[in-house]
């Protein structure tokens, strides 16, 4: 799942969601990728992140685990706020995922990720995207476990 929010002040973001296999014990695991915006054609009105995903002071990975996983789907459903703390190598990466009302009264929710204090990745999420993002992450969650009880069984 992925979500590209560029704006013309040239600070968007774009957050992709995948299910991979974890390098530690081959379960399925959710990673995150997150990536500035690069620029902004105002003529198209379009907004380009390609230029930053190599670029590691403009984009950042990091893997969820299930319990991380399952404080989404929590917040989302109940409308509440998640936040979590990575820290690997040098690195120190706050989550934070806090529910908001815009202008025009909608509730949505505000997601960001900020490695070292320096690092900013963030965006609005709209309720269809949060919902849409809540499912993917149950969906991520019966993998695990459906991997670990097949291994279980072997």
């Amino acid at each position: 799942m992925k979500l590209y929010k560029p704006n013309s002040s040239n600070t968007g973001a774009a957050f992709g969601f995948q299910l991979g296999t974890g390098t530690k014990n081959k379960e399925p695991s959710i990673f995150i990728t997150a990536i500035q915006q690069f620029s902004w054609d105002e003529k198209t009105k379009n907004g380009s992140f390609s230029e930053n995903s190599k670029n590691p002071e403009k984009s950042i990975s990091l893997k969820l685990n299930e319990n991380e996983l399952g404080g989404f789907i929590y917040a989302i459903e109940q409308y509440t706020e998640f936040s979590a703390f990575h820290t690997y190598e040098e690195n120190k990466t706050a989550i934070s995922f806090k529910p908001y009302t815009k202008k025009n009264g909608q509730k949505a929710f505000s997601f960001s990720i900020i490695r070292n204090s320096a690092n900013k990745f963030g965006m609005g999420v709209e309720m269809s995207e949060a919902y849409a993002l809540c499912q993917f992450f149950k969906f991520a969650l019966n993998e695990i476990y459906y991997a670990r009880q097949s291994a279980n069984d072997k």
